[in-house]
């Protein structure tokens, strides 16, 4: 330990020079009144007098200069090792792929084989073996009897194939196991030696174990470990658990995995953290380099809710590795039937597939994808998938409305017409008509059912719901004179307490600019609407390069009716090349309102995102009213025909009908935004209530209750929804995690009365349909790349004895510094009013003034 003095204000500022000659004053007038003093008192009382006067002043000077005592210590402190071990679905891989190479280096990693005698030997096979030639069994020098040294070549072959026979079946977890804990070559107890060691298991979460966990077994491991996904990023954050050593400095990671991951994660980027603050990565390379022979379903693509009668699609990623030219079959099943055969010649990569699916009966439909189990697949449980869709028995009913027939109103009626899903009903208020048929082609009036003068007189009669039937309500450009007040508060109805979704188009003449309704500004979704027009500025750029092309938001992205593409970067894409458009009616965003699709400028200003939504999306109610702020969609079938507008439009139709089908009541819609999920899934419930029921009840609490479906009277779990700041009529919560199985979900809400109809929607829970077992192969890329950018190095089961040199010792010696102020201490404040009393008194004592 070390101590000294040191003083904080040494340095000349302006107040320390007047602090200075303010002593010096002191002093003279010190040494003026010593001499005078003189004369009056002894010359030892004299003397004292004159040193407490200057004791006193010594004092007062050294707290200017502000004096700290200050001492330094050295303390230990030991670090720890997080030793984190995968146990993934990949790690269960047995490795009978590898080449004989690396299952030797495996065995002599394990303790199987070798010991100081036969090691040289062992390494000259090694050799052989990596120039792709057979060992040399038997040296000349050992025996020169050729009957002997065959019989002895014979013996130590088999004795290797034994040994290569017992690695077969081993599995990568199994292998990592005996690594740490083998009683020949402890790894684990010497590294303790080192230091603090916390043990991990990790595979999609991260838990901590002990020990005796991994000397035992690992056959079963905590579920929320979640083996069905690779997660090296989770591993990198492991602390460890031990609370002796929670709070000591972690000094290293190691990591024994395959290098498998699948969390769309960068481990690289965490590995580099990590090097940053000095805490280097060591990852242990497991499983085979090489490509393992393995057919797989790895990823199913396909929508949970389709209409009966039509045929979605399923896209099916077939995983075909180590069987180049081989014909691979891969059945769609149902129960015991075969649906639909495909086969391929399997070209060493994935195949994807596309199958149509389709029922003539509503309701949940299961299948499963499966494919043959070929001779010398390294896994047997990866080859078959099940999922589910939801078939509904319903067309989407769809009403649009329009003044004339304009371009928009043309294409939009003609991809409506022709889709065998949608029942169309249209009103068009301004057609040709000559009078030779009896009535228009079109309908001509927006029909609605005044009450009757009885039904009026009935307080207790039912109000008429003209749009009761109707799923979808499209209005494009009309003219106030045709749709007047007592039309939109019809419409909002539908929309506000039928659940139904509302689509305004706006218009170049009259909507919504022309019109002076109070319900039709409360619907929109925007305010201050003004015009913007293109059409010059960009007359003589091709078509398709016209004018202002789309984009589509985080939340736009979600939804399934801007789905072109299943891939979210090729859907993007095709968002973007779509034609452009030359005339946008802008508008602000009103509270709760979210953009589905925002407008890029053709002269690259900059976004402005209260101003630049094109399709916006607001909550009213149990409904949903969608503002397009465009009239040309039609302009999306320039040299594509129905590709993408047919489809956009399609999709909309089926997406509102959905919505309106929701769980719920006249107050309220529940609904799921996912009803199949699987296990560990993320998934939303959703109330949605109307203005109306929200002023009446402002202090609403929403209860989600879960049961199983084979169980109604047992609550498997509840949770509250939570209201959204931004939208009073939306209450959302994600759900707990559920096991596989099928359950209901019960709204219950606070205000509830005895004998009112339950609110209930189904949920089905799957089993993971992981690609954790799409690629078996191991990573050591990745693993290399996470060890460099941390500053720790890749190792290999023969190579892991490094681990000890690498890592000498986890205690670090830590300097620490303390300090104590003495020029504020109370001490010196206590002496120096004591030397001036002792003064002070000796003074009076002695007759002095």
């Amino acid at each position: 330990m070390e101590k000294h003095f040191q003083f904080n204000s040494l340095e000349w500022s302006g107040w320390t020079i007047v602090s200075v000659c303010a002593v010096l004053v002191v002093l003279v007038s010190i040494i003026l009144l010593f001499r005078y003093e003189r004369r009056l008192v002894s010359h030892g009382i004299g003397n004292a007098l004159m040193a407490l006067r200057i004791s006193a002043l010594i004092l007062i000077l050294l707290t200017f200069l502000e004096p700290v005592l200050t001492w330094s210590f050295n303390t230990e402190k030991t670090g720890r090792l997080i030793v984190a071990l995968d146990v993934s679905d990949s790690m269960n891989t047995q490795d009978r792929h590898a080449s004989k190479l690396e299952k030797l280096q495996l065995a002599r990693a394990l303790k199987m084989i070798g010991n100081d005698q036969i090691d040289a030997r062992l390494d000259r096979w090694e050799t052989a073996y990596a120039a792709g030639e057979e060992p040399a069994w038997v040296e000349e020098s050992e025996t020169a009897n050729p009957e002997k040294r065959t019989q002895l070549a014979e013996s130590r072959r088999e004795n290797l194939e034994t040994i290569f026979d017992e690695i077969d079946q081993m599995s990568r977890k199994e292998i990592a196991q005996k690594l740490l804990t083998n009683p020949a070559h402890p790894i684990l107890d010497q590294l303790k030696q080192r230091g603090d060691i916390d043990l991990v298991l990790f595979a999609g979460d991260a838990v901590p174990t002990e020990q005796t966990t991994l000397e035992n077994s690992l056959a079963e491991v905590p579920d929320q470990v979640h083996m069905e996904l690779s997660n090296l990023s989770q591993a990198l954050k492991a602390a460890g658990s031990g609370s002796e050593s929670g709070n000591s400095p972690i000094s290293g990671y190691v990591l024994l995995t395959d290098g498998r991951d699948n969390s769309q994660l960068d481990p690289v980027s965490t590995a580099e953290q990590l090097g940053q603050m000095k805490v280097p990565v060591y990852p242990v390379l497991l499983g085979s380099a090489n490509q393992p022979k393995d057919i797989s379903v790895s990823a199913l693509d396909y929508p949970q809710t389709a209409f009966k009668d039509d045929k979605p699609l399923l896209k099916a990623r077939i995983g075909t590795s180590g069987f180049e030219g081989q014909d691979v079959r891969v059945a769609l099943m149902q129960g015991d039937q075969e649906l639909t055969v495909k086969r391929f010649k399997s070209s060493g990569v994935s195949q994807l597939l596309e199958f149509e699916l389709g029922s003539d009966k509503p309701g949940r439909q299961e299948y499963r994808l499966e494919t043959d189990i070929l001779p010398g697949e390294t896994r047997e449980d990866n080859n078959e998938k099940t999922f589910a869709i939801n078939f509904v028995d319903d067309k989407s009913h769809v009403l649009l409305v329009e003044e004339t027939a304009r371009w928009e109103f043309r294409f939009l009626h003609n991809a409506l017409e022709r889709d065998k899903r949608i029942d169309l009903q249209q009103v068009l208020f301004e057609q040709p008509y000559m009078g030779l048929l009896p009535q228009p082609f079109f309908p001509n009036q927006l029909l609605i059912n005044a009450p009757q003068a009885n039904q009026a007189a009935n307080n207790n009669a039912e109000q008429p719901k003209p749009f009761a039937d109707k799923d979808l309500i499209i209005i494009g450009d009309v003219s106030p004179d045709h749709v007047q007040e007592e039309h939109w508060k019809q419409i909002q109805a539908f929309v506000g307490d039928q659940g139904g979704t509302l689509v305004l188009l706006a218009g170049k003449k009259y909507l919504p600019l022309q019109h002076r309704s109070q319900t039709l500004n409360e619907l929109l979704p925007v305010k201050d609407l003004s015009v913007v027009d293109w059409n010059q500025a960009n007359f003589k750029v091709p078509p398709k390069e016209r004018g202002m092309h789309l984009a589509l938001t985080p939340e736009g992205e979600l939804e399934p009716l801007f789905q072109f593409d299943a891939t979210p970067d090729v859907n993007r894409d095709i968002w973007k090349n779509l034609p452009g458009h030359l005339w946008f009616l802008q508008g602000t965003l009103k509270p709760g309102a979210t953009v589905l699709a925002y407008g890029l400028s053709p002269f690259n200003a900059p976004l402005n995102e209260e101003r630049d939504g094109v399709i916006v999306v607001r909550q009213y109610g149990a409904g949903q009213v969608i503002w397009i702020g465009i009239d040309s969609t039609w302009r999306w079938r320039f040299r594509m025909g129905d590709r993408y507008h047919h489809r956009f439009w399609g999709q909309m139709a089926r997406w509102a009908a959905r919505n309106k089908a929701s769980a719920g009541n006249q107050f309220v819609k529940f609904s799921l935004n996912k009803t199949d999920v699987d296990a560990g899934e993320i998934a939303t419930a959703t109330a949605r209530w109307t203005q109306e029921y929200l002023k009446e009840h402002p202090n609403i609490k929403s209860t989600v209750e879960i049961v199983r479906a084979a169980e109604p009277d047992q609550i498997v779990a509840s949770f509250e929804l939570q209201t959204q700041k931004n939208n009073p009529q939306l209450q959302e919560a994600n759900l707990p995690e559920l096991d596989p199985g099928e359950y209901e979900l019960r709204l219950k809400p606070s205000t509830q009365q005895p004998g009112d109809k339950e609110i209930v929607t189904p949920l089905f829970v799957h089993e993971v349909k992981t690609i954790e077992l799409g690629n078996l192969a191991s990573n050591p890329q990745l693993l290399t790349e996470m060890a460099e950018s941390s500053g720790g190095k890749l190792l290999t089961p023969g190579t892991i004895d490094e681990l000890l040199e690498l890592i000498p010792n986890l205690n670090q010696e830590i300097s620490n510094q303390d300090e104590v102020s003495l020029w504020d201490h109370w001490l010196i404040l206590v002496l120096i009013m004591g030397i001036l009393t002792v003064e002070w008194a000796l003074r009076k004592l002695n007759g002095l003034p």
